[in-house]
């Protein structure tokens, strides 16, 4: 028909667009995350899973895992690292806990990581801590994976 090309173009259009937008956003981070106290009522966005990337096996990541670091995915919007070192400080040595935020947003996406000196402080905390109830969140600790080789463009 008559017009299959004018669609094709459209959609052409439509794909670069989509794609520029994707790229300019991974970009895009505010300046005023730095320092930022989330303080409030405790709400909670589940941990995500991470899938491996294409052509990467998932064996391959399980076989990567840090002995000494945890994931800890279900952390309440209102917790910063400060809070995460605390709830895991009981275990052992805490030697950093970071909270992931959203670039464009700002807020929290709701997991961490949890690093510790010792692993058997860590074995301990992820045994202790998965499903435990963290304020008021019921978490999710694994001990975590490496992270995956980004590819170079």
């Amino acid at each position: 028909p008559d017009h299959y090309p004018a669609a094709m173009a459209s959609m052409r259009v439509l794909t670069l667009f989509a794609a520029t937008v994707a790229t300019a956003s991974a970009f895009m981070a505010p300046a005023a995350l730095h320092g930022l106290a989330l303080r409030g009522p405790a709400i909670c966005s589940a941990g995500l899973a991470r899938r491996a990337p294409m052509g990467m096996s998932t064996l391959s990541m399980q076989d990567s895992l840090d002995d000494k670091k945890l994931f800890v995915g279900g952390i309440p919007w209102a917790f910063d690292s400060e809070d995460l070192r605390e709830a895991f400080s009981s275990f052992g040595t805490v030697t950093d806990a970071n909270i992931v935020y959203d670039r464009e947003t700002g807020r929290s996406r709701g997991f961490g990581f949890v690093s510790f000196e010792e692993t058997d402080a860590a074995k301990k905390a992820c045994n202790e801590m998965d499903q435990a109830e963290v304020g008021g969140r019921t978490v999710n600790v694994n001990f975590a994976k490496a992270r995956a080789p980004r590819p170079e463009y």
